[in-house]
């Protein structure tokens, strides 16, 4: 048979085998949900979820010990902020645990009797704050204003204690090295442009990994999965050819899924975005490819479309921490940093991040864009050998 001829047929039966996996697509109510409901659906979840950003006006009760001057002006100025609202005083914490209760607050500020004398006599006053994590940004709230309010009202006393002294020597004296808090690539401080766009990125991989297992356990169940030799066309397919057919499949519903979520929906959702099209075409093949050969080997696990979920759902959280977007890379053990670049995703989401929020050019992101082409090959590697084993051991039943 000519050359020519020979790599016809192999394509013929590539998009054979592409366009029979995307009727089983089609076919499978499941299957739809993952791949062409979730996709585009999610994106708009998350924005409705933290798209107000920044939590405003979080609720605090205050037990205020020292009732002095001092205090009532700490006090004003921390509800004055915009970021604190003071709700209620309480003479005691046990009359100001009702409203933890009760959801009425999240957190309760302890002035104690002696924080006005420290003060006056020049000593360091110390106030303690009390935070359920049940809204943890409100925590945030709290504490930054807690520390700005306490900065503020030392330079003053400072200033009060050396009224002999020249601006520019209290200013010394107060604050000898100036500081300025800036959130690079963040500047309104806020959730959603912080954690979505990684969010975007785990959305794909987890909605191919949860439809390939759905589907491959639905065909394991009618005993179709592990059929030796696929047949179309009048011959025979080999395994090889089954698996580039089935990536083909996805990567043509992803590449148009992911012109949505990654270019698409943080223009719509007012997120930073700094990727351009060059970097895009240039990132998106490997990471499509590796999370697509993920998801092909990885499904083979599935025994039954039920255990789909408890599978796979939960690992939506641990994925999100290895990527080093919610939790630093540098505070992650050295194990877990390994085994996080086992995943698609966390390449993945370092390099679209680095690129969509902070602008990183092609050369910035060459380690995860390499880290993502050896994960496509490897993964190609695994689910084609463990495809074939399969069927090997169907022949030999």
């Amino acid at each position: 048979m000519p050359l020519t001829r020979s790599l016809m047929i192999r394509l013929e039966d590539v998009l054979a085998i592409a366009w029979r996996e995307l009727r089983s697509i089609l076919g499978d109510s499941g299957a739809i949900l993952f791949f062409l409901v979730v996709p585009f659906a999610y994106p708009f979840l998350y924005a409705a979820l933290y798209g107000a950003e920044v939590a405003r006006e979080a609720p605090l009760v205050v037990v205020d010990r020292s009732r002095s001057e001092l205090s009532r002006e700490f006090v004003r100025r921390i509800d004055a902020s915009p970021d604190v609202a003071v709700v209620a005083h309480a003479t005691t914490e046990t009359e100001a645990t009702p409203y933890i209760d009760r959801g009425e607050a999240y957190g309760v500020l302890v002035i104690p009797e002696d924080f006005s004398r420290r003060l006056m006599q020049g000593r360091q006053a110390t106030v303690n704050l009390h935070s359920t994590f049940a809204a943890a940004l409100y925590y945030k709230g709290y504490s930054l204003t807690a520390t700005e309010v306490a900065l503020q009202l030392g330079r003053e006393l400072e200033a009060e204690r050396n009224p002999a002294a020249s601006t520019e020597a209290t200013r010394i004296q107060v604050r000898p090295i100036e500081s300025e808090w800036t959130s690079s690539f963040n500047p309104q401080g806020g959730f959603q442009g912080f954690l979505l766009p990684g969010v975007l990125v785990l959305i794909l991989q987890q909605t191919l990994l949860l439809g390939c297992s759905m589907l491959m356990g639905t065909q394991r169940e009618r005993g179709t999965l592990a059929r030796p030799r696929l047949h179309a066309g009048g011959h025979y397919l080999g395994v090889l050819r089954l698996m580039l057919g089935r990536a083909l499949c996805y990567l043509g519903l992803y590449t148009m899924s992911s012109l949505f979520v990654l270019v698409l929906a943080p223009r719509l959702f007012g997120l930073p975005q700094l990727l351009d099209l060059r970097t895009y075409c240039w990132l998106l093949p490997p990471m499509l490819l590796a999370m697509i050969f993920f998801a092909l080997f990885w499904a083979l696990v599935v025994q039954h479309r039920e255990k789909t979920m408890i599978l796979w759902v939960f690992t939506s959280i641990p994925f999100l921490f290895l990527t080093g977007l919610s939790w630093p890379l540098s505070a992650i053990p050295a194990p877990l940093r390994a085994l996080g670049y086992l995943i698609p995703s966390t390449p993945g989401v370092q390099a679209y991040v680095a690129a969509s929020s902070m602008g990183a050019q092609p050369y910035d992101i060459l380690p995860q864009y390499t880290t993502l082409w050896v994960q496509a090959i490897v993964y190609f590697l695994l689910a084609t050998y463990a495809y074939a084993r399969m069927l090997r051991k169907a022949q030999s039943h």
